[in-house]
């Protein structure tokens, strides 16, 4: 079954035809019924009159006055009478209704040896065949009468229909589309994610109520992710001080005390501050930070460096040109905790690499661990999702996923896990545009 159109020019244009043409319809069949139909059965009854007038005056002349009579009738315009069979061409019809309708209601007046005629070239007319003393007479009528018949001018008024239909739904795409379009654009925004600015009201009552509406909804999701960034990093101050406190009292702790003991609480207290950083750069909203151009080569070496500081080496691939127009905090912020996630889960053979083709650029992180088995995928990618079996234990807040799918949607690219051959995975996260251009 075929579809319906689904623009709102061509539904509104189709809708203002209908109705046009609906509406042209009903006061055509009210004007023939009020105002033609009238109009024809008095001229039926005019020419009627008309006939017998004729009628009468022929039969009381005498023949001497009967020519001249004759003669002057056909002086009147649009009247003609005269004495002889007039040239008719055989099967001449009628393409007006009112011309037809008039012949037979005439046709249905006259005496049974009396007959009427529709003459269609040279000049269209009717003739009327009337009888006075067993002698025929011709009678002529114009058809100029007849010339207001809209049956032939069907084809402008549905031309002037049409265009007065594309009109109105130009009208009403331009009174809408503008409110329409920012609508949707908003919707799709805050369905990413993302926050905008508020949207000019404007357009019929409907649509600023809704885009009223939709603008307070945005402005109360802003206010709850600022609260929520705020009562974060409360928590994340309030408990840092007591945890700094503690490391420096195991640090100060000495004599027979547990090093091993020492070590494993050091190393909880590492892990719950880890934890409260991943929770604020969770609540984080990386569109806040301006977009700049940069050369992810010089992040991925910078990134490199600090984790081979610390002892965990990672390999540099990278192609000649890496510019991109990104945000690069947030882009430090991913690249660390994909690389967070292959040392917990693999630090085994970890790379960085860069790469272009064509219009677009890639930003990959690879490791020889187990990899991720898809199934497990959109788990790990929600919040607080931690891996237990694949990538070989339950490690973490489960935030380092949903940090990055949050900066990936903030730059509008596009995230793949692959897993790799002789074992492994790369998490290619891929930039649109050339020179990252969105």
């Amino acid at each position: 079954m075929k579809r319906p159109p689904n623009s709102l020019f061509t539904r509104s244009a189709l809708l203002i035809a209908a109705l046009i043409i609906t509406s042209q319809l009903i006061s055509a069949a009210l004007f023939m019924y009020w105002v033609q139909r009238p109009r024809l059965f008095m001229m039926v009854d005019l020419a009627e009159s008309h006939l017998y007038g004729v009628r009468t005056a022929i039969a009381l002349m005498p023949e001497a006055q009967r020519r001249l009579y004759l003669q002057q009738m056909s002086q009147i315009k649009g009247l003609h009478i005269q004495d002889h069979a007039p040239v008719l061409a055989d099967g001449d019809t009628s393409d007006s209704l009112v011309i037809n309708k008039f012949l037979e209601l005439i046709g249905q007046k006259l005496p049974a040896n009396e007959r009427v005629f529709y003459q269609a070239t040279p000049d269209q007319a009717i003739w009327v065949q009337i009888d006075v003393g067993h002698k025929p007479y011709w009678v002529m009528y114009s058809i100029a009468a007849f010339s207001t018949d809209l049956s032939k001018h069907w084809l402008d008024f549905v031309s002037v229909m049409v265009l007065l239909a594309i009109l109105g739904g130009l009208i009403i795409h331009r009174t809408l589309n503008r409110p329409l379009q920012q609508l949707s654009t908003a919707v799709n925004q805050i369905g990413a994610g993302q926050r905008t600015e508020p949207i000019k009201e404007e357009g019929p009552t409907e649509i600023v109520a809704f885009i009223r509406a939709l603008n307070r909804m945005n402005t109360d999701l802003k206010q709850m992710e600022a609260d929520r960034t705020l009562m974060l990093a409360g928590i994340s101050h309030d408990l840092r001080t007591p945890i700094t406190r503690i490391q420096l009292a195991l640090e100060l702790i000495g004599g027979d005390f547990d090093v091993g003991l020492k070590n494993r609480v050091l190393a909880n207290l590492a892990e719950i501050e880890g934890g409260l950083k991943q929770c604020l750069d969770f609540a984080c909203d990386s569109a806040d930070e301006p977009l700049q151009l940069a050369d992810l080569n010089d992040l991925a070496r910078q990134c490199a460096a600090n984790y081979a500081e610390n002892g965990y080496p990672v390999g540099l691939d990278l192609c000649e040109e890496a510019e991109a127009l990104v945000r690069p905090f947030a882009i430090e912020r991913l690249v660390k905790n994909l690389l967070d996630n292959a040392i917990k889960y693999a630090n085994k053979d970890i790379r960085i690499a860069t790469a272009r083709q064509g219009q677009q650029l890639y930003l990959s992180v690879l490791d020889r661990g187990a990899g991720i088995a898809d199934a497990d995928l959109d788990t790990l990618r929600r919040p607080f999702a931690r891996a237990e079996v694949s990538r070989g234990g339950s490690v973490g807040y489960g935030l380092g996923l949903a940090i990055v799918d949050n900066i990936v949607e903030a730059h509008q690219a596009t995230i793949n896990f692959i897993q790799r051959e002789g074992g492994g995975l790369e998490v290619r996260v891929t930039f649109p545009g050339v020179d990252g251009e969105e």
